[in-house]
């Protein structure tokens, strides 16, 4: 897949070139390479800054710092669905439609930041913020949140930076920033332990790495095309034309909330059902599964500018022979990265508790499900990235959610930070991942290309 296709700053007409399997493999492997090595390097500056955390603040700082960070995803869940529409947007070549939805884009997620920065700084101000982190009050609290909904804020409308680049055909660099803003809040969180600084800022660390490096896709995305794509995103309010993005920026929007509902209230249940070290536990095991997820999500991204040039070039046609090679390879990845947790995760995990508390195999194999059930879809749902198909999407999403919930707060119960990673798996295969190989693979009447 030549990239060149989508930076022509003059080209204004729709791309309508065929797409050959090889730009499957293409999109797959590069995300894959650039996902490889900032795993090495980021995911060793997580272990890091975790077990820093516990030296400097102890387990139960530890959980309180995992669970403030993560708060976000149950408010606002990141870009909102907006993503969905820029990098369907720029995957074509028309340059006023580009401009058009990042406008409308940007516009949302600044409206959408501001509203959240200053709902946390009233949480914290009255002091609810108490009541969400039951296992782990204290002073600093307030402080944690506060912060966080700040940076998060921020973080919104700069997170268009790598949808930009998706779009572009230059996910891999995306990728390739996010590495660098791990190490970013690395050094923030060294620079907290050395000088004894207050848990905010340890909270805080993930969010300001997220937040340059979105700064820095923007920059170089708008390099690419000849724009000042910084300045219009931060200042999109401006009179200037925007688009109508909610045909795919609100089906994905409900993915996205329902999915962070999902599983980010996974720590919520814990800490509510259960004690800190039970959420420290799950946190350790989360902080393996999330680049093991994070690798096999960075694979498929770039599917979706892929698909939708192939909805543009062969209109009502499904490459079933595509989908189902690419869902038996994404299998035996999901497969080979579960075994990898279930061996090497439980020492991986103790060493970063300092062995005060274990993450058994169980728990890990809990995660690898989840990683399974995710990697057998993925490829599935990168075609159904059109309105109808998002649409369907979020309908199974929503069940998938309340099933999830309904099932987590009784195997917490019963199994600890097991439970709540297995009633995700079981909910997640269930409710989305079937469905959605049905709606492609069983209608006999789609013609394969």
């Amino acid at each position: 897949m030549s990239s060149s296709t989508t930076e022509g700053a003059g080209a204004d007409a729709p791309d309508t070139s065929p797409i050959g399997y090889l730009s499957y493999l293409q999109a797959v492997l590069r995300s894959c390479a650039a996902k490889t090595v900032v795993l090495v390097v980021g995911g060793a500056a997580a272990l890091v800054s975790a077990r820093s955390v516990v030296d400097t603040l102890g387990i139960t700082g530890y959980a309180l710092v995992a669970l403030v960070s993560t708060l976000p995803s149950l408010l606002a869940v990141t870009e909102l669905g907006v993503g969905a529409a820029v990098i369907d947007a720029f995957s074509s070549r028309d340059r006023e439609h580009m401009l058009r939805t990042l406008t409308a884009g940007a516009r949302t997620l600044l409206c959408a930041g501001s509203a959240i920065a200053v709902c946390g700084v009233l949480t914290a101000v009255s002091g609810a913020a108490e009541s969400l982190v039951d296992s782990a009050p204290g002073p600093d609290v307030a402080a944690c949140v506060a912060v966080v909904a700040l940076l998060f804020g921020c973080s919104l409308p700069l997170s268009l930076g790598g949808s930009v680049l998706g779009g572009l055909g230059r996910y891999h660099f995306a990728v390739l920033l996010q590495g660098a803003g791990a190490l970013l809040a690395l050094t923030v969180v060294l620079l907290g332990a050395a000088c004894d600084a207050p848990p905010a800022v340890f909270a805080a660390s993930v969010l300001v790495g997220q937040c340059a490096a979105g700064a820095a896709s923007l920059l170089l995305a708008g390099r690419m095309l000849g724009l000042r794509m910084l300045r219009a995103v931060l200042f999109p309010l401006r009179r200037s034309p925007s688009t109508r993005i909610i045909q795919l920026a609100g089906p994905m929007a409900v993915i996205k909330v329902t999915s962070a509902v999902a599983y980010g209230a996974d720590r919520l249940v814990l800490s509510s059902v259960t004690t800190s070290v039970a959420v420290a536990v799950y946190s350790a095991g989360a902080q393996l599964y999330a680049p093991a997820s994070a690798l096999v999500a960075a694979a498929a991204l770039p599917l979706w500018r892929v698909f939708s040039r192939h909805r543009r070039s062969t209109p009502g046609t499904v490459p079933r022979r595509q989908l189902l090679n690419l869902t038996a390879c994404f299998t035996g990845g999901g497969l080979a990265i579960g075994v990898v947790l279930v061996t090497a995760g439980p020492t991986v995990a103790s060493w970063m508790l300092h062995g005060r508390a274990s993450a058994g195999p169980g728990l890990m194999a809990a995660f690898a499900a989840l990683v399974l059930s995710h990697a057998v879809n993925y490829p599935v749902a990168m075609w159904l990235s059109d309105p109808a198909g998002l649409r369907f999407q979020a309908v199974r999403a929503v069940l998938m959610a309340a099933v999830n919930l309904a099932a987590s707060v009784p195997l917490a119960r019963l199994m600890g930070p097991t439970g709540p990673v297995l009633a995700s798996a079981g909910a997640h295969f269930l409710c989305v991942t079937l469905p959605c190989h049905r709606r492609v693979f069983a209608r006999r009447s789609s013609t394969a290309t």
